[in-house]
């Protein structure tokens, strides 16, 4: 039971790591960025990532992702050794994630749900870093799978080709708070994100609220279902759905998760997307209770995307 809950927990910080990533990354409408080239074959169809595409490598993950003017998104996590033939399974840390907005269940497909190798999994093989330019290249393949309904898609021929990647977070937007105490002395993050993110099992669609150095060394991060209400939730990660995280730096094994505390939602608006709360928590390691952290006083308003 303690090993279930390690790598569900360990889950969990990758999660929000993952996210941190995908702040740098952004494919707003009105914001269009690619670097390099970033293509692959959906079910022996050419996709190209044309509206956004770009990398990051921090905190021990490499995130490669593209976007493409038809809804469709690649998404790639990976434990960074550098240049590596990756095996993405669901016995390791590798992930790779496909996104068809098009359809009627927008619900990702990924490589660790299924049985490996004959329904998800495959390999990425990155060939290069430059890291005077900050570029990457490599290929890949695989496949993805999603329980909820046994569908999968066979993605191959990928290729990412001088894709320029990022070491460091960009600061908060404006418009966004963070704040919490954290034993006793105030911490405001450079860095604010907030997101939406599609059912992934164990987990259903949740929103992911967390402040950040600009490394994504030390994070507080808060994960809630995405149909919240106002109203007040105890923080409890055992039990699974409200969630509270605290890394205090750059080595996960000292990554802690909230043991009791409360996140009170002020308000939700789903149609803007912005939703303020507070909370408060004890963290703790999950294998060393010994080692734990009190987080008072914080309050988030935020826009999440």
């Amino acid at each position: 039971m303690k090993q279930q809950l390690f790598l569900f927990f360990t889950a969990i910080t990758t999660l929000f790591l993952f996210q941190s990533c995908q702040k740098e990354i952004s494919f707003d409408d009105d914001n269009n960025t690619v670097t390099g080239d970033f293509r692959a074959k959906i079910e022996g169809s050419q996709w190209v990532a044309n509206k956004g595409a770009g990398a990051s490598r921090m905190q021990g993950l490499i995130n490669i992702s593209g976007y493409s003017t038809d809804k469709k998104y690649i998404t790639i996590t990976l434990a960074d050794s550098g240049v590596h033939r990756y095996t993405l399974s669901d016995a390791t840390m590798n992930a790779a994630a496909y996104i068809d907005s098009t359809l009627p269940n927008p619900i990702a497909f990924t490589t660790n749900q299924g049985t490996y190798p004959t329904e998800s999994g495959g390999e990425v093989n990155i060939t290069s870093i430059d890291t005077a330019n900050k570029k990457m290249s490599g290929t890949f393949s695989f496949k993805v799978f999603r329980m909820m309904d046994g569908l999968g898609r066979n993605i191959t021929e990928g290729s990412f080709t001088n894709l320029s990647y990022t070491t460091t977070l960009p600061p908060a937007n404006a418009t966004d708070t963070f704040k919490v105490k954290i034993s006793g002395t105030q911490w405001n993050p450079p860095t604010i994100f907030a997101v939406k993110a599609p059912a992934v099992p164990p987990l259903p669609a949740t929103i992911a609220v967390s402040g950040t150095d600009a490394t994504a060394s030390k994070v507080v991060g808060l994960i809630f279902p995405a149909d919240i209400t106002p109203g007040s939730y105890t923080l409890d990660f055992f039990g699974g759905t409200y969630i509270g995280q605290y890394n205090p730096n750059s080595n996960p094994q000292n990554s802690q998760a909230s043991v009791s505390g409360t996140l009170q939602i002020i308000s939700h608006n789903t149609s803007t997307k912005r939703i303020r709360g507070n909370f408060n928590f004890r963290s703790e390691e999950l294998l060393n209770p010994l080692a734990f952290t009190l987080l008072t006083e914080g309050y988030f308003s935020v826009t999440y995307h």
